[in-house]
Parts: C-alpha cells; sequence; structure tokens
C-alpha cells in the first residue's frame, strides 16, 4: 500500500501539543516541522509548529499569529480547515485537518493525465475554493498541483495561510514553482486575485497535458523569463477544455475571469454529464486506486500503524520519498536569513538577466526599425529621382515637338513667300501674252511723274506674306529665348 512517510518522534520532539498526541513527523524544514498527530477521538490532524527547537522571537511570532489568523477565517468543503492553533505557546502550533490523500503532482506524476471531463470536474471544486478564500480577503499566491489534495469527494486546497502575506512569501525559484506563477508576480509585481486564477489556468493544464504551459527546453532561469513575458505553448490541449483554460492564462490580469465566473464555465461545461459529486464517477482507475491506497493508509495512521522503519502495518508499503499529503514547510515557514539571501540574489540575478533579454530583443527591434526606415527613405528618393527623370524626359520631349513644328511652319512661309514672289514676276509677261500693247513712255517734257503702285491684289498678299514671316521669326526667337 503506498501512503505519506511518517518518521518516527526524535529526542527532541514533545509527545504532546495541546489536547493532541504525536505519532510521527511528516516533514522538516530549516525552522518548523510538521507532525502527525491524533486526538483523544481518534481523529488526525497536521500539527504545524513554528520551531522545534530554540526560542521564538517576538517577529516570528507575530507572524506565526497571523498565519493562524487568516486560515481560520476559511470553512469551506474544498479547503483544509484549522482545527485548534496556540499561536502564544512556548512552542506555537496549530491544528489542521490531516488529509488522508495524494496530491495532484503525485497523481499525475505516477497515474498519468485525466480525461477533459475528469479536468472540468477537479476545476469547478478548486475554483469553489478560490471563491471561498477571495471572499474572505486572501490571495493564495502559491497554487499549484503540489498544493491540491485529491481525496475521492473532490479536491482540498492547502497551504494558503501565510501565503497571502507579503512579509511571510517565501518563493523557491524551482520549476515547479516557477511553472505555475503568474507573470506578474514573476516579475515581483503584487499578487491580485487574477493571480490565483493564472495559476489555477496553468494547473488544469498540467493536468490534461502532464507539462506546464510552456516550452520543456528551458532551465530555470529561462522558464523565469517566459512566465514573465507570458510567452505560453498550449499544443495539445483538448478543444473541449481550451475556452475554459486559455481566458485563466491570460497575460493582462484584467483579461482574466473572477473565480465565481470561472466556476460557471466550469459547471456549465459539466452540464448534461452524469451528476455525482465524488471523484468515483470522473477519475480513471489508476488515480482511484492510488487515491484508495492514501485513505487505507490514513486508517492504519489513525490506530497507530505505517509509521517509520518496522512499524507493526503488514498490509503497508512504506515509500522513501514525502508524497505532499501535507506539504513541504519551504513555503509556509519563516525560512533562515541565508537561505532568503540566496532567494533573493537567485530573484535578482533572474530578474537582471529577463531584463537583458528584454532589453536585447528591445535593440534588436529598433534595429530592424531604422533599417526598415533607411528601406522606405531610398525607395522615396529612388521614385522621387525616377519622376524627375521622367518629367525631364517628357519636357525635352515637348521641346523637340514645338521646334518641329516650328521649323515646319517657318518653311511654309518661306515656301509661300516665294511663291507669292514668283506669281507677281510673271504677271507683265501675262499681259502682253494677251494682246494688251504695253504702254508707250511719253516724251519727257518736265519732271516724271512717280510711277502708279502696282495691282492691288499683288501688292496686298505680298505684304500679307511677309508679316506671316516676321511674326513666325518673332515666335521661334522668342520660344527659343525660354
Amino acid at each position: 500500500m503506498t501512503g505519506a512517510q511518517v518518521d518516527p518522534l526524535g529526542s527532541g520532539d514533545p509527545a504532546t501539543l495541546g489536547r493532541y498526541e504525536l505519532l510521527g513527523r511528516l516533514a522538516s524544514g530549516g525552522m518548523g516541522r510538521i507532525y502527525l498527530a491524533r486526538d483523544a477521538g481518534g481523529h488526525l490532524v497536521a500539527v504545524k509548529t513554528l520551531l522545534a527547537e530554540g526560542v521564538v522571537s517576538d517577529v516570528e511570532r507575530r507572524r506565526f499569529t497571523r498565519e493562524v489568523g487568516l486560515a481560520q477565517r476559511v470553512d469551506s468543503t474544498f479547503t483544509a480547515r484549522v482545527r485548534e492553533a496556540a499561536p502564544q505557546a512556548e512552542r506555537p502550533w496549530m491544528a489542521i485537518d490531516y488529509i488522508a490523500a495524494p496530491s495532484l503532482s503525485e497523481l499525475v506524476r505516477t497515474a498519468g493525465v485525466l480525461p477533459a471531463s475528469a479536468v472540468q470536474w477537479l476545476a469547478a471544486g478548486t475554483a469553489e475554493a478560490l471563491v471561498t478564500l477571495h471572499r474572505e480577503g486572501i490571495i493564495h499566491r502559491d497554487l499549484k498541483p503540489q498544493n491540491i489534495l485529491l481525496p475521492l469527494p473532490g479536491p482540498r486546497v492547502i497551504d494558503f495561510g501565510i501565503s497571502h502575506a507579503n512579509d511571510l512569501t517565501r518563493t523557491s525559484l524551482t520549476l515547479g514553482t516557477i511553472a505555475f506563477t503568474s507573470p506578474e508576480q514573476a516579475r515581483g509585481e503584487p499578487s491580485t486575485e487574477a493571480s490565483d486564477v493564472y495559476s489555477l489556468g496553468a494547473t488544469l493544464f498540467h493536468l490534461a497535458l502532464g507539462r506546464p504551459p510552456y516550452r520543456a527546453d528551458s532551465d530555470t532561469l529561462g522558464l523565469l523569463a517566459q512566465v514573465q513575458r507570458g510567452q505560453l505553448d498550449l499544443d495539445g490541449l483538448p478543444k473541449e477544455l481550451t475556452n475554459l483554460i486559455r481566458p485563466c492564462l491570460a497575460a493582462d490580469p484584467a483579461e482574466r475571469p473572477v473565480p465565481a465566473e470561472m466556476l460557471a464555465r466550469f459547471r456549465q461545461s459539466l452540464a448534461g454529464l452524469p451528476v455525482s459529486q465524488g471523484g468515483g464517477r470522473w477519475l480513471p482507475p489508476r488515480w482511484t486506486d492510488l487515491i484508495g491506497a492514501y485513505e487505507r493508509h490514513g486508517r492504519d495512521l489513525a490506530r497507530g500503524a505505517g509509521i517509520g522503519v518496522g512499524a507493526p502495518d503488514p498490509g503497508a508499503v512504506r515509500i522513501d520519498q514525502p508524497t505532499g499529503v501535507v506539504p513541504p514547510p519551504g513555503p509556509t515557514l519563516v525560512l533562515p536569513e541565508q537561505r532568503e539571501q540566496a532567494e533573493r540574489e537567485r530573484a535578482e540575478q533572474a530578474a537582471r538577466a529577463a531584463r537583458e533579454q528584454d532589453q536585447q530583443e528591445k535593440a534588436r527591434r529598433a534595429r530592424e526599425r531604422r533599417r526598415e526606415e533607411e528601406r522606405t527613405k531610398q525607395q522615396r528618393k529612388e521614385r522621387k529621382r525616377a519622376q524627375q527623370e521622367a518629367e525631364q524626359k517628357e519636357r525635352e520631349r515637348a521641346g523637340q515637338e514645338q521646334r518641329e513644328r516650328a521649323e515646319k511652319e517657318a518653311a511654309r512661309l518661306r515656301a509661300a513667300e516665294a511663291s507669292a514672289r514668283r506669281r507677281a514676276s510673271r504677271t507683265p509677261a501675262a499681259s502682253a501674252s494677251a494682246g494688251v500693247p504695253p504702254r508707250t513712255p511719253r516724251p519727257s517734257s518736265g519732271p516724271v511723274p512717280p510711277r502708279p503702285p502696282a495691282p492691288g491684289p499683288v501688292r496686298k498678299k505680298s505684304s500679307v506674306v511677309t508679316w506671316l514671316v516676321v511674326l513666325a521669326v518673332v515666335a521661334l526667337a522668342v520660344w527659343l529665348i525660354r
């Protein structure tokens, strides 16, 4: 049988906390531990302690008190309830429902991906948990497959206590966390309800395809840069899930649906399918088998079996790695200063790398714009030069045609004038041939009277021709000067 690893209590561990008997360790972190415990009625709880050893500072106690207060405000079927807490005790502790169920991350890793109908069923329950959290003014900030457990009745969202507090949030720079972080969170901007919606969309995508909605060929910093830019890779997403998941992954938080709207969409997507609240109807057998194994292991733990090596549990098979039934304390407990400083440095390094990549991309786009502007300017110059050359050729052609017309007109006028002179010179001979006797000159008896002018028609025609020639010459001269 598969189940959560529960290690025996150590010499420094208390035997009880409040009214709860400690059975074993579920997880240990830098400054805290999580124990499996049982009350007098046999009910199991996960008890979180701020410190396993040492003195609790005032700052640490205030943070833990704040976590307890926030967690106690939430009462939902789809979340893990806080049963009791003592933040002012010498060793502060908080008892939360122990949910004997695997996380979604373990289910996908062990039993494969889900069909679309099962994803829709899980989405409805998780969206209802977000509606409850946001109604209480709590932003989860770290919603991911590791923080959603799945018993058969439906999903349970865990680890939302301190997740909403800026001064308590410690996001590890790992692929498993960054892959489900919203772009604004990855850029260090304030988280909002829309950030949880994005994380839910990325989680549902993981359930359907077994991978995050980004390219798989990136290291941690490369993935962080993809998340910051909202550079998605949604290849393979089933069509029946596209309209449900794609809006949740919008890069702009304002374009994402609110949880209540998501819940309505998810419920509508289930319309027409058999009504069933439990996962036995929706989940494939390989998932229900693993969930059932966890339930049986939980019953064994309730009677004290299955704890540590050689525990009296003949039917159980102990696994060597934590399964995520209770979240690791890294994101929920205050980390040492050294780890906090290292994480800040890694975050700053990742941010610098992303900024440098963005600057390089902006510089590349600027170079392309400049080259395009130069090409456009050169094309305009070439078009203008071609237009000027065409206009010059048109002017030269028009001038050539005008000169040719002027020369033809001058030649025609010269020919007309020559023809008129020839006609005038032939007039006396024509009169003699017609039998008109030539005039006999009178004897000179005094001054010779002036010769009468030539007949009217001939002189008049000669004068007209002369003026036409003059006008043509003047017109040609004017055109040549222009």
